[in-house]
């Protein structure tokens, strides 16, 4: 029986995968160094810090610094969390919230980053738990994310079902032991073959729900 359905935000919620990597790339250009050579989609689903180890080689300043500097790039460069709505997602989420199900996000994304596009879109009333991957010492493809918000929603792993679209966040939460349903996104060449389904439609995860409630 399906009791919670925790969202992951990036490519889930909100379609900006394509827009933090043309941030991203944009900000190190400013700065006089370069991401080419990088495949950038390999980063999907994960934050900033995952790509210092890349990073690291091509400048000649502390990883530190050069976070407090993308902190300011971004506040300078923000991102329109409204215009970045999938259009049936917020719909999905009321059904959902009308229904009884426990809702959670679970991303990788900071929390102010979390809380202002839940907040922007009016969707932060509707979640029970929120959860940002910067709370952790190791975030997805790690399942700790996931293992905890199943432990603050209350429920067993079994009552739950994940929304997720990368490869990494796939990952983390199959290796929480968790039903995984990947959104795919044509624009995005994700390997998703580890989710146990897939849908193109935010509202199709009705159907999968109730295909879990009749076994």
């Amino acid at each position: 029986m399906i009791k919670a359905v925790i969202f992951d935000m990036d490519g889930v919620i909100v379609d900006t995968e394509y827009y933090y990597q043309k941030r991203r790339a944009a900000f190190m250009n400013e700065l006089g160094y370069s991401l080419d050579g990088i495949d950038l989609q390999c980063f999907i689903g994960e934050n900033f810090r995952s790509l210092w180890p890349v990073i690291e080689p091509r400048v000649d300043i502390s990883l530190n610094e050069l976070e407090a500097k993308y902190q300011d790039y971004k506040a300078r460069h923000p991102l329109y969390y409204k215009e970045a709505l999938y259009p049936e997602v917020k719909s999905l989420i009321q059904k959902l919230y009308q229904q009884g199900f426990k809702l959670a996000v679970a991303s990788s994304s900071t929390m102010k980053d979390i809380e202002r596009c839940l907040i922007d879109n009016q969707l932060i009333s509707y979640f029970d738990v929120v959860l940002s991957g910067e709370s952790f010492v190791k975030t997805k493809p790690n399942p700790a994310i996931y293992e905890c918000a199943i432990q603050k929603l209350g429920i067993k792993k079994e009552e739950a079902m994940v929304l997720e679209d990368s490869e990494v966040g796939i990952s983390a939460a199959k290796s929480a032991g968790i039903c995984t349903v990947a959104y795919h996104n044509p624009f995005y060449h994700l390997n998703q073959s580890e989710a146990d389904y897939v849908i193109e439609q935010h509202m199709e995860l009705m159907n999968l729900i109730e295909l879990q409630q009749e076994k």
